[in-house]
């Protein structure tokens, strides 16, 4: 049996009359953004979404391939024209992938451009649903009475409890909806604004399961929806905890963000393909001289959940055995291309990390942490972390050490004025990382290290740690249509790392890490060498 296929329909092809204006609802702005931006964003970043269709005006088309070209989403696969009705629109989509070769494996999830804020459990529910039920709907329950009328007179007032106001997204197995679109079509009668409605009308055999829908995935209807949905926005925002007196934020702050984010959606596709280049040097040289290393952390997850990169995410993260690591910086001053260089405590003590960077010198990126008064490479990079055998240790004792051990140096790294606070500082973090280094080294050699394996304990500040066994032998994992090395279990992996690792976080911690960046600086022809690492 093949697997499923979820495809998102996101059904853009309305006019938006009831807005009013020239401009269809689904383009207005939306804190910066179109509300149609929203819609696709959220399926193209949802892990059982494996492609996504956008059913369009043909007035609109080229701009919303503009848009899909602009933000970087990669599943989007198709742009189809839809027509005068809405039933038009899901037609389309209907024909388009009725005629694949696999269509017995398609699950299509038809939704409402003009529902922004739909959220990633929304989508899960009714992607999971459809393993059991050939149609499901979204639904929401009614706070208020509901009553019938004929004209301006009641008729009835139904039981609210069986009362709910239907959402989108609406998913169907294509076999379904394909017979209950062929029957509708033969009724001279028919006309749909919902296509739950049109399987239950046609295909009244077939139950139709409704998973819970969420007050923030309202309908953008009339102009006065916008400041609602806004509110939605603001009410998660992570700038809703900035203290009472740093508010209000100015027009210029806001311009600025907006700026930000939008320069982060045209480019940040380009940033990955920059940083993926970097990651292909390093395999390179790993596979010539059999030195081992893994896809860690974002990398690793992104792999998983996304295929390559997170959608959102702007850096790689790899581990490398610690006692491999002049090995590797060994082969790669010889053999990496001239415009990587590869940046270690010892060559760059300014940047102050205790572990290392393979930088691209002919790019520019920007990260809270950096100290423009110190001159050290600045270009875009790919993180390697130093990993270690670590003492068989309770977990508590062990995370507790490790992180106290990471903080003191961390913060004896970090330069202090003058005052009484740094003469406080200094000696008891000083005691600290030396009580907490010899306790770490004497349990080595009591308990041993044969079990776990993980971060030096300079870089270990959320004390994380794996079994041997989930390492090492190391296998393989694709990411971005190439074969990397990756840990052995990577469930395991990643369940040590972040829990629950398939759900997606709010949208509001959907963020870069960089403030700026930029992948080119200068021509080719004028790379600068490895001989030059503080030229930026």
């Amino acid at each position: 049996m093949n697997k499923s296929r979820h495809i998102a329909v996101v059904l853009a092809g309305g006019s938006g009359r009831r807005m009013g204006g020239n401009m269809p609802k689904q383009y207005m702005q939306l804190a910066g953004r179109t509300v149609l931006e929203y819609s696709i964003e959220a399926f193209d970043a949802h892990p059982l979404i494996d492609e996504v269709a956008v059913v369009v005006h043909p007035d609109y088309r080229a701009e919303v391939e503009a848009m899909v070209q602009c933000c970087g989403w990669r599943k989007v696969r198709r742009i189809l024209d839809g027509g005068a009705e809405r039933s038009d629109s899901s037609l389309a989509a209907i024909r388009a992938y009725a005629s694949d070769g696999d269509a017995a494996s398609v699950r299509l999830l038809f939704h409402d451009a003009a529902r922004p804020l739909v959220t990633a459990r929304m989508i899960d529910d009714v992607c999971r649903a459809l393993n059991k039920y050939e149609a499901v709907g979204t639904g929401l329950a009614s706070v208020d009475t509901m009553m019938e009328v004929d004209g301006s007179v009641l008729t009835a007032v139904p039981d609210r409890r069986r009362m709910q106001r239907m959402q989108t997204p609406q998913g169907f197995r294509l076999e379904t909806i394909v017979k209950a679109y062929r029957q509708a079509m033969a009724d001279p009668q028919f006309r749909a604004t919902d296509d739950c409605g049109v399987v239950m009308r046609y295909l009244p055999q077939t139950p139709i399961f409704i998973v819970p829908g969420d007050e923030r995935a309202m309908k953008l209807t009339v102009p006065s929806d916008l400041p609602v949905l806004e509110q939605y926005l603001r009410s998660s925002d992570r700038q809703a905890d900035v203290p009472a007196e740093e508010k209000p934020i100015c027009a210029a702050t806001r311009n600025r963000r907006r700026y930000v984010e939008q320069y982060h959606r045209t480019h940040l596709r380009e940033l990955q393909l920059a940083l993926l280049d970097i990651l292909v040097a390093i395999d390179d040289v790993c596979r010539r001289h059999a030195i081992p290393y893994w896809l860690d952390s974002g990398t690793l997850l992104g792999a998983v959940r996304h295929g390559g990169f997170i959608p959102w995410d702007d850096d790689i993260d790899i581990c490398m055995p610690r006692e491999a690591l002049p090995r590797f910086i060994e082969a790669a001053l010889r053999e990496l291309p001239p415009h990587l260089f590869v940046q270690t405590p010892d060559t760059e003590p300014e940047v102050r990390l205790p572990f290392y960077k393979v930088r691209n010198l002919n790019s520019f990126i920007v990260e809270a942490g950096d100290d423009f008064s110190l001159d050290y490479a600045k270009g875009l990079f790919v993180d390697i972390f130093p990993m270690e055998p670590w003492p068989t240790l309770p977990y508590r004792l062990s995370k507790r050490l490790a992180r106290g051990y990471c903080v003191a140096g961390a913060v004896l790294h970090t330069r202090h004025r003058y005052s009484l606070r740094a003469a406080v500082e200094g000696p008891y973090f000083l005691i600290k990382r030396a009580l907490f280094g010899a306790i770490w080294r004497t349990a080595g050699l009591v308990m041993g290290k044969k079990k776990y394996y993980a971060n030096i304990p300079a870089h270990s500040g959320n004390g994380n740690r794996h079994l041997r066994s989930t390492i090492f032998p190391l296998g393989t994992i694709t990411f971005e249509g190439r074969t990397f090395s990756a840990p052995a279990d990577v469930d395991t992996y990643l369940r040590d790392l972040f829990g629950e690792y398939m759900t997606l976080p709010p949208v509001e911690q959907r963020t870069c890490h960089a403030t700026f960046f930029m992948t080119r600086l200068c021509p080719a022809d004028h790379i600068p060498s490895n001989d030059h690492p503080s030229t930026h």
